[in-house]
């Protein structure tokens, strides 16, 4: 992660932009559900940093297409804290199969 990935410069209206997701959504995922953190400035508006972002990205990812409720996005994020990394921008909901994946290093068509 780039030190630069804490820094918390996006408004809420841009990360709902850049995200998809609505503003009134995203402060319902903080207030109500503690799955965000953002940063306030004097004023008290939200800034969200780049790993923010990532995490709301991968938020959605989880509900909408893992079909994950919110509650258990919640518990899937303090079981995993760090699957939400540099190079991904959502997280793994299921750990790699060892070996490249299904029936690697066997011919196609045998079990394995």
């Amino acid at each position: 992660m780039k030190p630069s990935d804490d820094l918390p410069i996006y408004p809420i209206r841009t990360v709902a932009s850049l995200s998809g997701v609505d503003a009134r959504r995203l402060r319902s995922w903080e207030v109500e559900y503690q799955l965000l953190r953002p940063a306030r400035t004097k004023g008290g508006h939200r800034l969200y940093s780049t790993r923010d972002l990532r995490l709301v990205q991968a938020i959605r990812r989880l509900v909408e297409e893992e079909g994950m409720s919110l509650q258990g996005v919640r518990a899937w994020l303090a079981a995993q804290p760090n699957q939400v990394d540099d190079d991904e921008t959502t997280p793994r909901s299921r750990a790699p199969e060892p070996g490249g994946g299904p029936g690697a290093g066997h011919p196609p068509g045998r079990g394995g």
